[in-house]
């Protein structure tokens, strides 16, 4: 039992070693997140001349993710998490070729993340994030009384892709 504990307090120790190597921060990259998610109808024409206007359900989601939309430990929103939730947006006002029809949004769910070391050095973060893509929705033009945010730190982890310790 003994030598199981040094043995955990060993790994403990070289993996906290690298904590910090470029490979792993390059490896939590994902991590570094905001999620949208929308919920809202479409209306349907009426199946019949005369009947009233129906409604189709709809929820689409976008994810300004990784090194392309945040960089390490900041909350300003770069060129590549734009273009991701420009997409959302063209979507929500304009439809899309087959479906022209514009969403009636209900509510739109934004959620920050970080990765672990963020977590650690800047407690915030997720939330300043989750923020800051909840003020660019709203200069797209968006309404900011059906926006939601919430941050989630590191509580909830991407699985990782690659192996990041030597």
């Amino acid at each position: 039992m003994r030598m199981m504990s040094l043995g955990a307090a060993g790994l403990v120790a070289v993996l906290g070693g690298c904590a910090a190597s470029p490979e792993l921060v390059s490896c939590l990259q994902p991590n570094r997140r905001v999620a949208v998610e929308v919920t809202g109808s479409k209306e349907k024409p009426p199946a019949k001349p005369g009947a009233k206007p129906g409604r189709d359900n709809v929820m689409l989601s976008a994810m300004a993710q990784g090194d392309s939309a945040w960089d390490q430990n900041s909350a300003v929103l770069k060129a590549g998490g734009k273009t991701e939730l420009d997409r959302i947006v063209g979507v929500i006002l304009q439809g899309v070729k087959k479906d022209p029809r514009p969403v009636n949004v209900g509510s739109i769910i934004i959620t920050g993340h970080t990765d672990r070391l963020e977590a650690a050095s800047n407690p915030n973060l997720d939330e300043a994030r989750a923020k800051a893509v909840q003020a660019y929705l709203v200069e797209k033009g968006l309404d900011a009384k059906l926006m939601f945010w919430e941050g989630k730190d590191a509580r909830e982890p991407m699985a990782v892709t690659k192996f990041c310790a030597d």
